[in-house]
């Protein structure tokens, strides 16, 4: 029977598999929950549950399809960032400041 390598470093036996990409890793790639590095720096940083998808525009923290709303045709923010300034419209001209700003 041929042993299946670790899919990050190559080198070692695979001991698991991830819940989110089902990469078969090695005990030094998976952690806790059953997440593998790569997935791990790829997680929404407001669920901490799903993959992200993009950036919020306003506080820059990764975020996934349920957390983040989009609030044009290509700008997202998360649904703290929308709370917090009150709706989408007021998020639109936030980002409108945010960007004439940077210009």
């Amino acid at each position: 029977m041929v042993e299946t390598l670790c899919e990050i470093c190559n080198a070692k036996p695979a001991v698991a598999q991830c819940r989110l990409c089902g990469r078969h890793v090695c005990e030094d790639h998976i952690d806790d929950h059953g997440i593998c590095t790569i997935c791990r720096e790829a997680l929404c940083q407001i669920c901490g549950q799903r993959l992200a998808i993009g950036y919020c525009m306003i506080c820059g923290r990764l975020g996934c399809d349920q957390c983040l709303v989009q609030v044009d045709n290509v700008r997202r923010i998360c649904k703290d960032c929308l709370h917090r300034l009150g709706g989408k419209n007021k998020a639109v001209h936030a980002l409108r400041r945010l960007t004439l700003k940077i210009a």
